[in-house]
């Protein structure tokens, strides 16, 4: 497992300047703004909530210039589906990167459903840590619906 910094790091000097980069939404695109110089073309897609692959599969289809994605493990699973049209149209032009950290860190930290191996269309997943960051919110998805199941019933809530 490797910081999430590090492995932007490596993902920028694999691709380099050539390339054109889309960094997904949330701390995926705080952090490849840290990492990328001024020579590094990047279109950051802050709230596409998923829509990242799809956006560098369209200006990937547009352009003979290498695009690659820098997406994060839930913001794929948003929109998994563009996985296998990525596979069935994407050019040889076209890298999609996962990191993966287990959760939806840019909302609260809240675990997010694990991912597979591999997908279609997915360059490579790369383990990251969190670097140490607790969650933002102190509840748990689970006891967050157990609290909602209890205040519909109209049963007293401990939180």
């Amino acid at each position: 497992m490797r910081a999430r910094d590090e492995a932007i790091r490596e993902i920028l000097a694999r691709h380099g300047t050539e390339a054109v980069y889309v960094a997904s939404t949330g701390y995926v695109s705080r952090a490849v703004h840290a990492e990328a110089g001024p020579d590094h073309t990047v279109l950051y897609v802050q709230g596409s909530m998923g829509l990242a692959p799809a956006i560098g599969l369209g200006m990937a289809l547009a352009s003979d210039r290498p695009v690659v994605v820098i997406n994060g493990d839930a913001s794929l699973l948003m929109a998994l589906g563009s996985t296998h049209t990525i596979r069935d149209h994407a050019p040889e032009t076209f890298f999609h990167y996962v990191l993966d950290n287990g959760c939806h860190e840019s909302v609260g930290g809240q675990p997010s459903a694990a991912l597979e191996p591999s997908y279609p269309g997915v360059t490579e997943i790369v383990k990251v840590a969190r670097a140490g960051k607790p969650p933002r919110v102190a509840v748990t998805p689970e006891e967050n619906a157990d609290d909602v199941r209890r205040a519909l019933a109209g049963e007293a809530v401990s939180r």
